[in-house]
């Protein structure tokens, strides 16, 4: 992914495919919850 690239993913700001999260030292459970939801938005 280039730089510009995720500058356009943050201006356009979280929707039904982009969901940020805040990971400091590692991934939080609300991580892999999130992305379950994503993978079966659409049916899966």
């Amino acid at each position: 992914m280039t730089q510009q690239k995720l500058q356009e993913f943050l201006e356009q700001g979280e929707g039904f495919t982009i969901e940020f999260k805040e990971c400091i030292n590692g991934l939080n459970d609300s991580v892999f919850e999130t992305v379950c939801s994503f993978s079966n938005r659409y049916g899966g």
